[in-house]
């Protein structure tokens, strides 16, 4: 076996058949391998892009519903609030209106009674006198032992 101690310094033919088997393996790969991978990493890039913005936009118009209908149930409760108010002062207003009524109607039946009390003292007192006075001639007359006119 000879061992060769040389080193060589120039390029040979091999180089130059390497370099364009590099070259042609490099534009196939860039060709059918890299352009398709990064089209589709831009389309998904891009896809991802899109779909951020809409979900920004759906965010925004879910946040202003949510103020809408939170400011509706607001006023849905004032309404309420008020309405429970009408309610309650018509109820005072009406319950003041039945106790007028019935106080009313109570001194009234009271001065109703109070006159036929008085018509009723009244006949009794006259009864009384007149049974007093028949019960004094009837005296009179058992003491004085004759008839009184």
């Amino acid at each position: 076996m000879l061992l060769s101690t040389e080193v060589q310094l120039m390029p040979d033919k091999t180089l130059f058949t390497q370099l364009a088997i590099f070259l042609t393996v490099l534009a196939a790969l860039n060709h059918f391998v890299f352009k398709p991978v990064l089209r589709i990493i831009r389309l998904r890039r891009e896809k991802t892009k899109g779909d951020q913005t809409r979900i920004e936009e759906l965010t925004k118009q879910t946040e202003g519903l949510v103020k809408e209908y939170e400011g509706k149930i607001h006023e849905a409760r004032k309404e309420a609030f008020q309405m429970k108010e009408a309610i309650r002062r018509e109820g005072e207003a009406q319950g003041q209106r039945i106790i007028q009524e019935a106080r009313g109607a109570s001194l009234a039946q009271m001065e109703k009674a109070s006159r036929a009390i008085q018509k009723e003292t009244e006949a009794a007192s006259k009864k009384l006198e007149a049974q007093a006075e028949g019960m004094s001639r009837t005296l009179a007359e058992k003491l004085l032992g004759r008839a009184f006119q």
